[in-house]
């Protein structure tokens, strides 16, 4: 995980997640009530950590204990995002910090993350990512073709101060901006979820401060594949009263990334009435048009990919797709085993769609956290390490107080029924 920024300070991997693990521990763990929720899943936030630090140094090769400690902290994640349904109690726990702290904290965080996405080498941003599908592409230095001068895009690049590695491949470095971008709307999302339906600022910050805490923020730095479609599900969660600004933000999200297209149903569920029919249209209207314009507009696929989407065929829906040599739990494995995952994965779609029957904000939050975590379980292309994608549905699920009067659209109490008695 080295990087000019931080390498030269002797932090590696090991040590910031120490750093990490203390920093979350001494900001939001409750010393005064240890056996509270909220400390067991700071806990678990961890979990996913050892499986995580094998593949950054595994160099290439397909550690099977990796895979198992990834594939059992995501199991214990859904079951404690389904079990969150039923809750209904939710007491207020405060942080150890106040909201300016974390503030500072957080702004100072993310502007270390921004600088680094943009200093760090195109190999080595590759090689501490795990989740990266195409790790032989995105060492290259060049794409034929992309380096021309007379290129509008090129020129761009080629004035913008970015290193030289990136100036050489134009797509990489629109990836960077990219991800820059994703990165600042992520934190500024979570903000504004905990500001505007947690109704407490310092519940937006907390959960921005976590999420910038966490290793697995500095492992998938780079990684616009995920942290555009976490950014555009956390903005749909911010206008979720508005069902077609919602379907436009999760079709483009499923069209970037095909592990959030079990999303659709989910949402349309939650605006089941008067907005479910504008949600759907307008969320597989866009989705169909990003799958159509992959296929026929040219070049847009192989920029999408250059971009950090994922594409059908990597995720397993395209029909007798293979699993990669590498970066994969799939590997050698017979397609057929894949299926009685589908049919569990299918089976959490369908619950969660219906059940409960009338959802609020929170149980949202939880069910559509709960589908992102199954979709590990199947996914073809680096299954398990996408991460980024549900972490920030997890932070707020944990910060979350009790949203029951947060719904799809106000409830409005009945009109008094007047009694007319004639003379």
């Amino acid at each position: 995980m080295g990087s000019s920024l931080v390498a030269d300070l002797g932090v590696g991997p090991e040590v910031w997640l120490f750093l990490s693990l203390l920093s979350c521990v001494t900001i939001f763990f409750k010393f005064s009530r240890f056996w509270s929720i909220r400390n067991l899943d700071l806990i678990l936030l961890f979990a996913l950590a050892p499986g995580m630090m094998m593949l950054v140094g595994s160099a290439g090769s397909h550690p099977w204990a990796a895979y198992f400690f990834l594939f059992l902290g995501t199991f214990l994640w859904l079951a404690r995002c389904l079990i969150d349904l039923g809750l209904t109690r939710r007491p207020l726990l405060e942080t150890n910090l106040n909201a300016a702290g974390l503030a500072c904290l957080s702004i100072g965080v993310l502007g270390l993350f921004v600088v680094e996405t943009i200093s760090l080498s195109v190999r080595d941003g590759s090689a501490r990512n795990p989740a990266d599908a195409h790790p032989a592409q995105s060492q290259t230095t060049s794409v034929p073709g992309s380096a021309d001068p007379s290129t509008s895009v090129s020129q761009i690049i080629k004035n913008t101060p970015l290193p030289a590695a990136l100036k050489a491949n134009p797509r990489q470095g629109l990836a960077r901006i990219l991800a820059c971008l994703a990165q600042i709307g992520l934190v500024v999302g979570l903000v504004v979820v905990g500001w505007r339906h947690f109704e407490r600022p310092v519940s937006g910050l907390a959960v921005a401060t976590c999420y910038l805490l966490l290793p697995y923020a500095r492992f998938a730095l780079v990684d616009s594949g995920q942290l555009l479609p976490a950014a555009l599900i956390v903005a749909a969660l911010a206008c979720y009263r508005k069902p077609a600004i919602a379907g436009v933000l999760i079709g483009i999200s499923a069209g970037w990334m095909p592990a959030s297209i079990g999303l659709l149903p989910l949402w349309t569920g939650f605006y089941r009435g008067r907005g479910a029919l504008k949600f759907g249209l307008v969320a597989c209207g866009v989705l169909v048009g990003c799958i159509l314009a992959g296929i026929f507009v040219p070049g847009m696929s192989e920029w999408a990919t250059a971009l950090g989407a994922r594409s059908l065929k990597e995720s397993g829906f395209w029909p007798m797709a293979e699993a990669p040599d590498s970066q994969s739990f799939w590997s050698g494995i017979d397609s057929s085993y894949r299926l009685p995952v589908w049919i569990g994965y299918l089976a959490v779609v369908i619950s969660t769609t219906f059940w409960p029957a009338e959802k609020n904000l929170g149980q949202l939050i939880s069910a559509s956290a709960a589908l992102l975590l199954a979709s590990q379980f199947w996914y073809l292309a680096a299954g398990g390490t996408l991460v980024l994608l549900y972490l920030p549905l997890v932070i707020l699920m944990m910060f979350r107080p009790n949203l029951g009067h947060r719904r799809a659209f106000p409830i409005r109490p009945r009109a008094e029924r007047t009694v007319v008695v004639e003379a």
